[in-house]
C-alpha cells in the first residue's frame, strides 16, 4: 500500500500547487517512473521553488492537510493489520517508509512528510512490542531446574534471524537493534540457568555457546552485528571449555600438580637447592608422588576422558574438546618437568614425549 498511495499522494499535492498556482518544480520524467520507487524530491507536493514564501508554503500545506486529512487512518489501519499477520512485516514497511522520508528531506516539510513520519513511529512502535515479547520469553524460561542440552531459544533465534534477514528493505537499523536487544537477552539468561547447578555451569555454558555459534555461523559472516555476538559467544565458549578441561585434569592428577605449585611456593622464598630439605619435599616424597600419579597411567587417562564427556549431550563437541584437553594437560606436564628439573636434577621422570605418544594411543 506505502508503494502504491504515496507516490500517488505526491502527485496529488503537486496538481494541488499547480492547480492553486503555487510556484512548483515537476519534473515531466517523473510521471513515467515506475510507483514502486521512492519520488525524487521535484516530484513532491511540497517540493516549492526556493521562490515562495513561508506564508504562501503554509497555506499550501495547511490546504493539503485539510483536503488529504483522514487518510492516515486508512495507512494505520493497513500496518496494524500487517502486524498482526507477521509482525516481521514491519521490517519491510519500516524500510519502505525510510525510504521515501529520505527522499523528502530535502524539501519544505509537507503532508505526505508528515505522514511518512507517523508511519515509521508507528511501525518502530509495533516492532518494538515484538521484540519485547521475544526477550519476555526468553526472560522467563524455566530456571529452577538443572539445564540439559542446548536451550530452545537458542535455534529459534537462528530461525528468526533467518527470516529477519528475509525482510530488509533498505536500511537495517531496526533489524541490528532487535538482535543487539534479543541477544542480550539470552545471553544473560543463558548465564543464569547455567547457575542454577554450579556442578555442570561450564557444560551448559559450553554446550549452549557452541551451538550458538554452529546456528549463525553463515549469517555471523554477512551480517556484522551478529558477527560481533558470533565472537562473543567464541570467547564465552573458550572460557567454559578452558575450566571445565582444568577442572578435570586437577581431578585425576590432583597430587601431581598440588606438588608443582607447592615447589613454585617456596621458590619464592628459598633457592631450589633448599628444597628437598623441606618437610614433604625430599626426593622420597617426590617419588611416592610421582608414583602414585604415574601408575595405571592408561587406566586414568582413560578415567580423564569418561569424566570429560559425562554429562555432555552434544557428542560432536567431544573430540574437539579431548584434543583441548590432551593439549592442556600436555603444556602443564611440560611446565612441571621444567620446574621439578631444577630441584631434583637427577630424578628420571616420564618425558612430554612418551607422554604424548601415550594420550596418542588411546
Amino acid at each position: 500500500m506505502i508503494t502504491v498511495f504515496i507516490p500517488l499522494l505526491v502527485d496529488e499535492s503537486s496538481f494541488l500547487a499547480h492547480f492553486m498556482c503555487f510556484d512548483v518544480a515537476l519534473d515531466a520524467s517523473d510521471s513515467e517512473e515506475n510507483s514502486t520507487s521512492p519520488r525524487s524530491s521535484e516530484a513532491s507536493g511540497s517540493s516549492v521553488k526556493p521562490s515562495s514564501s513561508a506564508a504562501d508554503l503554509g497555506v499550501l500545506n495547511q490546504c493539503l492537510q485539510e483536503l488529504l486529512d483522514g487518510i492516515q487512518e486508512d495507512f494505520y489501519a493497513i500496518v496494524d493489520w500487517a502486524f498482526k499477520l507477521d509482525p516481521l512485516s514491519c521490517i519491510a514497511m519500516h524500510g519502505i517508509t525510510d525510504r521515501y522520508i529520505s527522499a523528502q528531506k530535502a524539501e519544505v516539510a509537507g503532508y505526505v512528510p508528515v505522514l511518512l513520519d507517523d508511519l515509521e513511529t508507528r511501525i518502530t512502535i509495533l516492532f518494538g512490542r515484538f521484540v519485547d515479547d521475544a526477550c519476555y520469553q526468553i526472560e522467563k524460561y524455566e530456571r529452577n531446574v538443572r539445564q540439559v542440552g542446548v536451550v530452545p531459544y537458542i535455534p529459534r533465534f537462528s530461525q528468526l534471524a533467518a527470516r529477519m534477514e528475509q525482510y530488509i528493505n533498505g536500511s537495517r537499523d531496526l533489524v541490528d537493534q532487535a538482535y543487539t536487544k534479543i541477544v542480550t537477552i539470552m545471553f544473560v539468561t543463558l548465564e543464569k540457568i547455567a547457575q542454577v547447578e554450579p556442578k555442570y555451569v561450564d557444560i551448559v555454558l559450553l554446550e549452549n555457546y557452541a551451538a550458538f555459534q554452529h546456528s549463525l555461523y553463515d549469517l555471523a559472516n554477512v551480517v556484522p552485528t551478529l558477527a560481533k555476538y558470533y565472537h562473543q559467544a567464541s570467547e564465552a565458549y573458550e572460557q567454559a571449555c578452558s575450566r571445565h578441561i582444568n577442572l578435570v585434569i586437577y581431578i585425576h592428577f590432583e597430587k601431581l600438580f598440588q606438588y608443582a605449585r607447592r615447589v613454585e611456593e617456596l621458590m619464592y622464598n628459598m633457592s631450589p637447592e633448599e628444597i628437598p630439605f623441606q618437610v614433604g619435599m625430599s626426593k622420597v616424597d617426590f617419588r611416592k608422588m610421582l608414583k602414585s600419579s604415574l601408575t595405571g597411567l592408561d587406566k586414568t587417562i582413560n578415567a580423564m576422558y569418561r569424566k570429560l564427556q559425562k554429562n555432555i549431550t552434544a557428542e560432536e563437541l567431544i573430540p574437539s574438546l579431548w584434543e583441548k584437553c590432551k593439549k592442556e594437560f600436555l603444556d602443564k606436564y611440560a611446565t612441571f618437568l621444567k620446574l621439578i628439573a631444577k630441584i631434583y636434577p637427577n630424578e628420571t621422570v616420564t618425558s612430554v614425549n612418551d607422554m604424548r605418544d601415550t594420550l596418542a594411543a588411546l
